[in-house]
């Protein structure tokens, strides 16, 4: 087959033929040469294409990480600048080779069965070529050393925790931005995976400036490891190149348990179609659907099991973002505000189409209280369950890697309770009204009779502006009353914060009034939701608006 044309009825696409056992089967194409789509490069370099992009973007990032990170550097806009970079290159080089800019999301990649190990192979080589190139000029040019490593009174096993789990959380995001061929509908991919990575780097950045600097990509560690060798080898850039990797590994493993559907049938056009796109030689770029390609119902349906474990993930990350920001002062309310908001909105844009992405048991009940959400009363119960388990696992990592320093509920303000809890009540409804006005509007179906493309199995129609909308309120309320009540507004986080004190026999008398005012801004977001959308309530029995 020529490399000019597209796969014909006659001849299946490589990764059907050799990607899946029933591969045969799947879905083919019409044959037209890529002129015909309007394609400016000969074939062999719009093969070489994608590999330039990615030396290039990694080129990029790691001249910007090193600028950022030398020792003049500003460290309270440097997150904000890594991440913003990391957004741009994303969404310009997306569409070509799918900006994994970063060897451990390539390694995901290939541990979840959506890149071949060949095409993994020359990714790497290119990335780490791209940051070593960065390096050794900037080395060349200036005489600044990189500050990285453990910060104050922290250890090496702090920032290996800390650079795994973001590194993680990276990978994991991505996996299921670019690589889930649900969130990417043929004809409808999603405008939002450049946002969403951008915004773990902000997340992860501020999160962790009381322990170390984040890097976060294999690629940029193995160049600071250049930059630093000016005095004598350096083992602080190895250090975090291996975290990074073992970030890879934990993301593919999240990704396997929060979307089996996807996996399991590989012989379907569910897993071809990625296969199809990533493996042809017109691009890597990201993996939705090529034409006439659809996920079929199996690949739509997730298991209960699945849903739960991504609601796990999802609050586990934000109340460990969170409780990283606490190891700051009074005056680290804003950038607090700014790195929770930033990993809520990632981890909604990656998980939404899977459970709903509430992280939240006071938006949860708020769900399944507006009966207008696929939501039934188990499963809300299964999900505060699993909302309440991860915060506790949160703190628990969090008291680990800090030798069992607690978590203050607030900054140290002196407000009255009574001020404390009508704000934790107040942004909670604003929250959770969000939530359902993005949420119960769009679902297609409040008790769902089949599975339908484009629509999820959380029942919710795709979204691009969802996870901000989520964000933007936790940014409103930590910025509010962050200097007053801690701006908790999650039961989950309360309860994971105070866990370690109760354990020990401290148990404070507000906790609850916390909890009870979270969940009571739910049910009066829930009313004034009724109110506000009552056409959606206004249908004969037995029939759905």
């Amino acid at each position: 087959m020529s490399v000019m044309q597209r796969p014909t009825e006659r001849q299946a696409p490589e990764a059907f033929r050799h990607g899946s056992p029933a591969s045969a089967t799947g879905p083919v194409f019409d044959e037209r040469p890529l002129a015909f789509e309007g394609a400016v490069f000969p074939s062999p370099l719009q093969r070489f294409a994608p590999y330039f992009v990615e030396l290039l973007g990694t080129f990029i990032l790691t001249t910007t990480f090193v600028y950022n990170y030398r020792h003049m550097g500003d460290p309270l806009w440097s997150a904000t600048s890594n991440g913003l970079m990391v957004m741009a290159l994303t969404y310009a080089f997306g569409h070509i080779s799918g900006a994994n800019l970063n060897p451990s999301i390539s390694l995901a990649l290939l541990m979840s069965g959506r890149q071949s190990t060949n095409v993994v192979g020359r990714l790497c080589a290119v990335q780490i070529l791209g940051a070593g190139c960065a390096a050794a000029m900037l080395r060349g040019l200036t005489q600044a050393t990189v500050d990285i490593g453990p910060i104050n009174e922290h250890t090496w096993r702090a920032v290996v925790v800390v650079e795994v789990v973001y590194t993680g959380v990276l990978c994991f995001v991505y996996l299921n931005c670019a690589a889930s061929t649900r969130n990417n509908p043929s004809h409808k991919q999603n405008g939002f995976i450049g946002l969403a990575m951008g915004f773990i780097f902000v997340a992860g950045g501020y999160a962790a400036r009381e322990v170390s600097r984040t890097v976060l990509n294999s690629a940029i560690a193995a160049g600071l490891t250049v930059v630093n060798c000016r005095d004598g080898f350096s083992l602080s850039g190895i250090g975090y190149f291996v975290a990074d990797i073992a970030g890879a590994f934990l993301a593919a493993g999240a990704y396997r348990l929060t979307r089996p559907a996807e996996l399991e049938h590989r012989d379907e056009t569910c897993a071809g179609a990625f296969a199809a796109t990533m493996g042809s030689s017109r691009s890597l770029g990201w993996g939705s659907a090529p034409t006439g390609v659809y996920p079929t119902k199996k690949c739509q349906k997730d298991t209960d099991s699945a849903r739960v474990a991504a609601e796990f993930f999802g609050t586990f990350v934000v109340i460990f973002t969170k409780a990283l920001n606490r190891l700051g002062t009074a005056n680290a309310v804003g950038p607090e505000a700014w790195s929770v908001a930033a990993s809520l909105t990632s981890m909604v844009y990656a998980l939404r189409d899977v459970s709903g992405a509430y992280f939240n048991p006071a938006v949860t009940f708020a769900a399944w209280l507006s009966g207008r959400t696929n939501i039934r009363l188990r499963t809300a119960m299964f999900y505060m369950v699993a909302q309440v388990f991860a915060g506790i696992a949160a703190s628990s990592v969090f008291s680990a890697m800090n030798n069992g320093k607690p978590m203050p509920l607030t900054f140290g303000a002196r407000a009255s309770t009574a001020v404390a809890i009508y704000g934790e009540g107040c942004f909670t409804c604003l929250i959770a009204y969000v939530v359902l006005a993005m949420t119960a509007t769009n679902a297609k179906d409040a008790r769902p009779r089949s599975i339908r493309v484009g629509v999820s199995s959380s029942g919710l129609a795709q979204n691009d502006i969802a996870g901000f909308a989520y964000g933007a309120c936790q940014i409103a309320g930590g910025f509010a009353v962050g200097h007053i009540s801690g701006a908790m507004l999650n039961p989950a986080v309360v309860l994971s914060f105070n866990g370690l004190d109760i354990v020990k026999g401290h148990f404070r008398g507000d906790v609850m009034l916390y909890v009870v005012w979270e969940f009571f801004g739910a049910v009066v977001a829930t009313g004034i939701f009724m109110i506000t959308h009552v056409q959606l309530y206004n249908h004969t029995e037995g029939e759905l608006p």
